[in-house]
């Protein structure tokens, strides 16, 4: 959708973006894109505008956003035909809200009935979060490493994807110990055990489902936990037989 500067900003701040130019000084009229605090303010801007959308049939990332679709297949029902139409009328009914609030939508970024959505580096789908290919294919390519600075890089890479692993911080004590400055550099087996272990539990793909507002009927828990390693909390909900399953994990290194 609509990028930053489609956003006007306010005659009164203007003046907090004033340069220096050869012209003399000049000001920013359009929400700046770097400006510490345009993220915040663009993603509750869109929020505003589709929050009637959001969460059952929409979900939105700052200027990216997926339409929901049916969540069953035509095995499952043969009345596809009948859910196409919702999802038709839902997706008119948010390109309407877009339209009225001005905002513009990238025809080449723009999909529309596709069975999944690589959004930032997760796939979306019927069967909930996944990691792209991508960054898998990023992670198990990644050579040993051989130096503190590189520990340090693979471990971030790593991050990015920690909410689909379980005992994350765990799994990742030795190398995170690896690059603290007051131990000296050794790779022993716990390092290597721990550097195979990340490398294959990635290539497990693993799925995160998403809430269910209308099927289930189940309890959403949050479970907490820690340890003198790290503290880490799991969001998950029962669906009606009482099978748990994740939504989300938040792995805490100490």
């Amino acid at each position: 959708m609509g990028g930053y500067y489609e956003r006007e900003l306010d005659i009164s701040t203007r003046p907090l973006t004033t340069f220096e130019t050869q012209l003399g000084r000049l000001q920013l009229t359009r929400l700046p894109q770097g400006a510490t605090s345009s993220v915040e303010f663009y993603q509750a801007q869109m929020t505003w505008i589709l929050h009637e959308e959001i969460p059952e049939h929409l979900g939105i990332f700052i200027y990216d956003g997926g339409i929901k679709g049916p969540r069953s297949t035509l095995k499952e029902n043969l009345l596809m035909r009948r859910f196409f139409l919702e999802y038709a009328v839902t997706l008119e009914r948010i390109l309407f809200r877009i339209e009225e609030a001005g905002l513009t939508i990238s025809g080449s970024k723009f999909a529309c009935c596709v069975p999944a959505l690589d959004i930032v580096g997760h796939v979306v789908s019927l069967d909930g979060r996944k990691i792209s290919k991508q960054k898998i294919n990023k992670i198990q390519n990644c050579p040993r490493q051989t130096t503190k600075k590189e520990v340090r890089e693979f471990l971030g890479l790593c991050a990015y994807v920690r909410m689909f692993i379980k005992d994350f911080s765990q799994v990742v004590a030795p190398l995170r110990r690896l690059t603290r400055e007051d131990v000296f550099w050794n790779w022993v087996e716990k390092c290597e055990k721990a550097f195979i272990k990340l490398r294959k539990i990635v290539g497990e793909e693993i799925a995160l489902k998403t809430l269910n507002y209308e099927k289930w009927s189940g309890k959403i828990k949050l479970a907490i936990d820690s340890s003198y390693i790290s503290a880490g909390a799991v969001l998950m909900q029962e669906d009606g037989n009482g099978d748990q399953y994740y939504m989300n994990q938040y792995p805490f290194p100490n």
